[in-house]
């Protein structure tokens, strides 16, 4: 086995010399969202079969599914590696992503991510350690260090760098999930104008026009790049879930479940979480909305029923729980709701969060799903706060707080009025937060102020 040195002056350890840029390019394809990342693994391992790295990141890939089943084959992926450090004289930086790899199937997710952040403190140009602790603090709900840890390479990154416009991008996200929403844009702009089939990049910026309330901009945007980025996997459906959500916003609902059928949920059968949160998450929005959604829940419902004892992601977790609970599964919806009460007894990370909002929120879902308004308001109020350490994004959390409104509307239009102050004042441009407020302040006895928020709401459905 010999060290060569591949992109950016990082080192491999390897039986080839070309599999150092094999690798590389798999990270490229990584951050690209390619639609062959696990054929290029394959290669490589048919081709180098004692690569140490290369077993490494097969765990990592696994890991990354956020599934039972999958993170039990990482666990395989992680003894082959152990197996292959074992015999040959690797670097530190890639000892460093083993015991990285053996704390994320030990569940010790705040351990993994530091071992990442170690790995960029002497290997800033290590991309995949980047886009891996990026992922890591984006489902930790910990956006500030997300911006940071891109913030602390990028004078290590230029222009020449291959790569370079995948970095800009994760920092244009990680600035607008901390709220800094024109410097997110900037970013996620240059990124996109670099590579415009950087889907992540494209991503950034529909977030910022969503937590702006620029809807028909937000449309104008995704669709502006859809041939691009529609190449890449199954992210690409986020993107449309994006389309999606401006589309709801202005309420047009026969929009939003044509994009549904056709983009959103049509690749549910491969088992992606990513789809089931989109799809789950835009459904129940949909009937929170007061659309009709007719059957689709049942597609959903049949992929969640392999996942009743997953709790890899508790945000992913909850997905599945909605499905269930709304596709006529209820023995199903609580043994997976028992499972996180269980596993909220555990060290894990993610047991920590099914402890702090997890339970809660299943608790409050479940509520909904059987009419319980007060159950639900009861159950999600105390934890509206917490709810960002679930992980995800602000526009995906979002759908939590929709539901604290819409339960509080039927059950506490005292509570409701207050919520919907805050509501309005943060989304200014929500027509249906609008409609909503005129209903808790009638229920009050503010006909006046009611009437002024129906005409709000109303001036925003005229906007073209």
């Amino acid at each position: 086995m010999a060290r060569v040195e591949g992109r950016y002056g990082l080192v491999y350890t390897t039986g080839k010399p070309e599999s150092a840029t094999r690798f590389d390019e798999l990270v490229s394809a990584y951050l690209g969202f390619g639609r062959d990342i696990g054929d290029r693994l394959k290669a490589l391992l048919a081709d180098d079969p004692d690569m140490p790295l290369a077993y490494v990141a097969k765990g990592y890939f696994l890991k990354l599914f956020g599934s039972a089943a999958m993170s039990a084959r990482a666990l395989k992926a992680l003894g082959d590696a152990d197996a292959r450090f074992t015999a040959a004289a690797t670097t530190e930086r890639e000892r460093l992503h083993l015991e990285a790899l053996r704390a994320w199937c030990s569940d010790d997710l705040d351990r993994t991510t530091d071992l990442w952040e170690r790995i960029l403190l002497d290997n800033p140009k290590d991309a995949f350690a980047l886009r891996l602790a990026h992922f890591n603090h984006f489902y930790a709900g910990e956006s500030r260090r997300m911006r940071d840890s891109v913030a602390r390479v990028l004078p290590d990154w230029s222009e020449a760098d291959p790569d370079i416009g995948f970095v800009h991008g994760m920092y244009g996200f990680a600035l607008e999930e901390s709220g800094d929403y024109a410097k997110g844009e900037r970013y996620g702009r240059m990124a996109v104008e670099r590579n415009p089939a950087d889907a992540w990049s494209v991503h950034a910026v529909a977030h910022v026009m969503e937590m702006q309330g620029r809807h028909a901009e937000g449309i104008a945007w995704v669709r502006r790049h859809e041939p691009d980025w529609s190449a890449t996997n199954n992210f690409r459906f986020h993107l449309y879930w994006h389309r999606a959500l401006y589309h709801l916003e202005r309420h047009e609902f026969v929009e939003v479940l044509a994009i549904y059928d056709d983009y959103v949920s049509s690749d549910i059968a491969a088992d992606m979480y990513l789809d089931v949160c989109n799809a789950a998450s835009l459904l129940w929005r949909l009937e929170m909305y007061g659309a009709d959604v007719g059957d689709r829940w049942k597609g959903l419902t049949e992929v969640s029923l392999r996942h009743v004892e997953d709790h890899d992601l508790i945000f992913v977790a909850l997905h599945y729980l909605m499905a269930l609970l709304k596709g006529g599964e209820p023995e199903a919806a609580a043994r997976l709701a028992a499972q996180l009460e269980g596993f909220a007894n555990s060290a894990a990370t993610q047991g920590r969060v099914s402890a702090r909002v997890g339970v809660g929120t299943a608790t409050a879902m479940t509520a909904l799903a059987r009419g319980d308004a007060g159950a639900a308001v009861d159950a999600l109020l105390p934890i509206r706060y917490d709810i960002v350490c679930m992980g995800g994004s602000h526009a995906q959390r979002d759908l939590f707080q929709e539901m604290l409104v819409s339960a509080a509307v039927q059950a506490r239009p005292l509570l409701a009025r207050a919520l919907l102050a805050e509501r309005t004042a943060a989304k200014p441009a929500s027509a249906w937060s609008w409609r909503h407020y005129a209903t808790a302040l009638r229920a009050e006895g503010q006909g006046k102020a009611a009437d002024a928020a129906e005409k709000r709401a109303e001036a925003l459905l005229q906007i073209p």
